[in-house]
């Protein structure tokens, strides 16, 4: 006679458990973002996945464990798609940055968490990811930027003073800011004291980075 399979008792279905720890790893993410690692308890995971904190133990059994899956599954992705070959003009600088411009606006659209989070958890000294994210940068993610600045600079058309390896981190640092800024909730009021008109949409951010970059790199 045959015999009818049967799950384990407690466990759910394995389609059920991967849709289940997507949308936790999600909801994760987003309590991370706004409230910052060290100050997010179990519960709050739990109540913004719409699930028990006996859920949030059984997709990850330790934090620890639940912080590598953010590194490994959420962060790490769009690192390589954030340093990844860039399909535009190599030999044209400036449309080399104005590509990665697009490419980080586009980046941190999909993912509303990027910028809070890489301020608080991985930029700052103690960020509780940032040893996670550091080992996960490729070794020089800015060579082909350099490069194709140093020699814009050689053919006369990227103004001199310009540092090749600051260019980068000066385009990371106009987008994501200004973004982290109007995600969280202390900046925002900050920010509203003394721009009380300041626009933070992505079309007016892009315009003003844009504009201030290839104005500033150019000769």
């Amino acid at each position: 006679m045959a015999t009818r399979s049967r799950s384990r008792p407690g466990r759910r279905p394995h389609s059920a458990d991967s849709a289940g720890r997507e949308q936790l790893l999600d909801a994760a993410l987003g309590v991370f973002a706004e409230r910052g690692i060290a100050n997010t308890t179990v519960a709050q995971i739990a109540a913004a996945g719409r699930v028990t904190s006996a859920m949030v133990h059984y997709w990850f059994d330790t934090r620890e464990r639940l912080l590598d899956a953010v590194a490994d599954e959420r962060l790490a992705p769009l690192i390589h798609r954030v340093w990844g070959p860039v399909e535009s003009e190599q030999d044209d600088p400036t449309e080399l940055v104005r590509a990665l411009a697009v490419r980080l606006f586009d980046l941190t659209e999909q993912a509303p968490w990027l910028a809070p989070l890489w301020l608080r958890e991985i930029v700052q000294e103690g960020g509780q990811l940032r040893e996670r994210v550091l080992k996960r940068i490729p070794a020089d993610p800015n060579a082909a930027l350099r490069r194709s600045i140093s020699r814009g600079q050689e053919r006369g058309r990227i103004n001199p003073q310009i540092a090749p390896g600051l260019i980068f981190i000066s385009l990371f640092a106009l987008i994501m800011l200004p973004q982290a800024a109007a995600r969280m909730r202390s900046s925002i009021r900050l920010v509203r004291r003394f721009n009380p008109d300041l626009v933070l949409d992505r079309a007016s951010l892009e315009r003003h980075v844009v504009a201030l970059l290839l104005h500033g790199i150019s000769a």
